[in-house]
């Protein structure tokens, strides 16, 4: 039986987010055939989920679609992260990059009555084409650019969203999807091609000068009808003519006619967006010196107190350890005397009546000795326990220092991790003769989108995610140290001497190792994972400590902010 059987809808999809490392938010918004929720993975990180109802798409089509979004690496194009499927119930889910400033389309309905500003449209516009510029170059077409798949990011640059029915553009296709009130001439007629993008495009420059046409839906319905038939739509005088025409170009019903995208990024009026978009946008650049300074500062200020609390916790493992032997061995001790002082007695008294009562002697001494073993398991007893509590204490004061201290490293470092993520896809502007001089580039200040390439060889999203993932096991470690140290029980049971006494042998042969696995005893598995978490502790310290040198270059930058924003070679 399937372990989402039987749960309702909601149920059923919070169950398969939780499987594969998700965790439902809320729900952004829903269409025909999809709804979007927001998650957020393990490490707290925020994705969209796409549900698609295959029942309104087939699968094969979602899996086509998503066999050429995953390979999509670019600036302006919103990231695919995961997939996975319901097949029970017909359901096809999407991971995808979160856009914080939501999609153009509720931002031009917000906008409306006053109208863009042209610079703000011809920003907007240069990076929509060079997003499509990277689409069209690898054969793929978009069929669906409307407002709603247009996403505003924190950092103030667009991300394309690509997942409907993406095609080959190495001819014409079949059938048109997306939007009716983007749509080109031929794709009525059955066809599709680069130049079908193009049209879309030339509508969504329209709608963005012109917010007003939208409070009447008919009269959007007959500009677009009109257009159709070969008249374009009026474009408000306030826009420059350069754009005007631009945008009746766009919207020849000829597809051949109608300019590429190269032919676009190419005209003069738009020069300055294109250079300004060809490389790292400067929030984002921004964002980055200053997480850079961000983890320089924690860096210097928590790092040492780390090596001390880490050193501590190897030590509080090694009082564990002692603490747990002792106690064993005097319970043991106590154990073997009792059970000999035991003995003894038990002999007088049954050889009592055949030596006249000398033998009671025998049994006085035994209940002697059963006291004095008593007694010295009691103390034993009494002893550890004492430290036990000792200890605890220490190591609840461990963890939460530890805590203390790292959280602002861990942090830093997360959000490094986040933004190089976002760095990294503005690696496709930076062409091959840059890569190859990469890192001298960056050290002269030549253009901060040759920094990419290079802090992708430090690897440094891998590294990160693992400190982060590391270091949390310190609290789980604890809390399971806490509870060895109030169940270490002192054995003074006859009954138990034989288990005293081998796990007294375990712990000698296996002293200082820290494989659980090796280890019957549930206390002696507990020690072994506080060493092996001890071992894990130290990594990420040296990871923490690696991290920071090979940063080191763009930390000195970052101080003196000598970096500079030019263009790089294209």
């Amino acid at each position: 039986m399937s372990h989402l059987e039987g749960k309702s809808p909601d149920e059923r999809r919070a169950a398969l987010f939780t499987k594969h490392g998700y965790t439902l938010q809320k729900k952004l918004g829903q269409g025909v055939s999809d709804v979007a929720f927001l998650v957020n993975n393990l490490e707290e990180d925020l994705y969209v989920i796409k549900e698609i109802n295959c029942r309104y798409e087939s699968s094969d089509t979602v899996k086509k679609e998503v066999d050429i979004i995953k390979h999509l690496n670019h600036a302006y194009i919103v990231d695919y992260e995961d997939s996975f499927e319901d097949r029970e119930a017909g359901l096809f889910y999407i991971v995808m990059e979160y856009c914080a400033e939501g999609d153009l389309n509720k931002r031009m309905q917000t906008q409306r009555g006053n109208g863009f500003k042209e610079e703000q449209i011809h920003d907007w516009f240069v990076q929509i084409c060079l997003a499509l510029k990277y689409l069209h170059e690898k054969n793929i077409l978009h069929r669906d650019i409307k407002p709603q798949n247009v996403f505003l990011t924190e950092y103030g640059y667009i991300n394309l969203r690509c997942l409907i029915a993406l095609e080959r553009a190495d001819q014409y296709t079949n059938s048109g999807v997306g939007a009716e009130l983007y749509d080109s001439p031929e794709v009525f007629k059955g066809r599709y091609a680069s130049k079908s993008d193009i049209w879309s495009l030339g509508w969504l420059l329209h709608d963005l000068c012109m917010l007003d046409v939208w409070s009447d839906i008919l009269e959007r319905r007959f500009l677009h009808a009109i257009s159709m038939r070969g008249t374009p739509p009026d474009i408000s005088e306030k826009y420059s003519e350069e754009l005007r025409e631009l945008i009746k170009e766009m919207l020849s019903c000829d597809p051949n006619e109608r300019p590429s995208v190269d032919d676009i990024l190419a005209k003069p009026f738009l020069n300055d967006s294109v250079k300004k978009y060809k490389k790292i946008p400067e929030a984002l650049e921004q964002k980055f010196m200053k997480s850079i300074r961000a983890f320089d500062q924690a860096y210097n200020k928590h790092y040492i107190e780390l090596e001390i609390l880490v050193s501590e916790w190897a030590k509080a493992t090694d009082s564990l350890e002692d603490i747990h032997y002792k106690a064993t061995a005097g319970s043991l001790s106590g154990g073997v005397i009792g059970a000999a002082g035991g003995i003894t007695a038990v002999v007088g008294a049954i050889l009592a009546p055949f030596t006249l009562g000398a033998s009671l002697i025998v049994t006085g001494v035994g209940v002697g000795v059963g006291v004095a073993g008593g007694l010295t398991g009691a103390a034993s007893n009494i002893t550890n326990t004492v430290k036990q509590k000792s200890l605890r204490e220490s190591l609840e004061k461990i963890e939460q220092t530890y805590k203390n201290a790292s959280a602002p490293i861990l942090n830093s470092l997360k959000t490094l991790k986040q933004l190089m993520k976002k760095i990294a896809k503005f690696c496709v502007f930076v062409s091959a003769s840059t890569l190859d001089n990469a890192q001298m580039a960056w050290r002269v200040g030549r253009s901060t989108v040759s920094c990419v390439t290079e802090i992708m060889h430090i690897c440094l999203l891998a590294n990160i995610g693992r400190i982060g993932a590391q270091a949390a096991k310190i609290g789980r470690a604890a809390a399971a140290a806490s509870g060895v140290l109030s169940g270490i029980l002192i054995i003074a049971d006859v009954a138990f001497i034989v288990k005293d006494s081998m796990e007294i042998h375990e712990m000698r042969n296996t002293k200082t190792t820290n494989d659980p696995e090796q280890f019957k005893s549930s206390v002696l598995r507990s020690i072994a994972q506080m060493r092996k978490t001890h071992q894990e502790l130290c990594n990420v310290l040296d990871e923490i400590k690696n991290t920071r040198e090979e940063l080191k270059e763009y930390i000195e930058k970052a101080g003196t902010n000598t970096w500079t924003h030019d263009s790089a070679d294209t």
